[in-house]
């Protein structure tokens, strides 16, 4: 593993989440991973050590809270520890397919936009949205559990996302594999 790689590992552990999370975040970075790739191969310039540090960082704030706060809370913590801005905005800008200002104010976070902007973000933000813990899952699932929620407006977000990933990526995200990267 990389030195960016197992900073990040160790800074997630360090926060002591439920034990979970580790497993998800291993999971959402060997997609990502595998996104990064296939940006490669389409000829998009994607950084893939944000990728990878962001994806194995997104949930860090599960260990101060386990609701939608959770990803403004572990920006916070990556900004007080220093880590570049890259990576705390992957970890901020995570959640569904972003959450703006107005959304945010409803939902007691710090009023600014959390949409996810850069590819690095759009990637980390919808390889998360493609596990369930440790568990993938389909666009039907994904669907269903958006639903079941009352969340139509974010589950179009996130299909709207998962449509334009896979026309930059030129990619079918459901059967894409996730790399197969070494354990941290």
């Amino acid at each position: 593993m990389d030195a960016a790689r197992r900073a990040a590992w160790e800074r997630l552990v360090a926060a002591a989440p439920p034990k979970w999370v580790l497993g998800h975040c291993r999971c959402v970075e060997a997609l990502a991973d595998a996104m990064c790739d296939c940006a490669e191969d389409a000829g998009l310039e994607v950084d893939r050590d944000v990728v990878r540090q962001g994806a194995l960082l997104h949930d860090v704030g599960r260990s101060l809270t386990q609701d939608v706060r959770h990803a403004s809370a572990g920006a916070e913590l990556l900004r007080k520890d220093g880590w570049a801005e890259p990576v705390v905005l992957v970890v901020e800008r995570h959640t569904g397919a972003g959450i703006d200002a107005q959304e945010a104010k409803a939902l007691g976070l710090p009023v600014r936009d959390y949409t996810p902007r850069s590819l690095e973000e759009r990637i980390v933000a919808h390889a998360d949205n493609l596990y369930s813990g440790e568990t993938r899952l389909g666009l039907t699932e994904l669907e269903a559990k958006y639903r079941a929620k009352k969340l139509p407006r974010a589950w179009q977000k996130i299909q709207a996302l998962h449509d334009e990933l896979e026309d930059l990526l030129m990619v079918d995200l459901e059967d894409l594999e996730p790399a197969d990267l070494p354990s941290p």
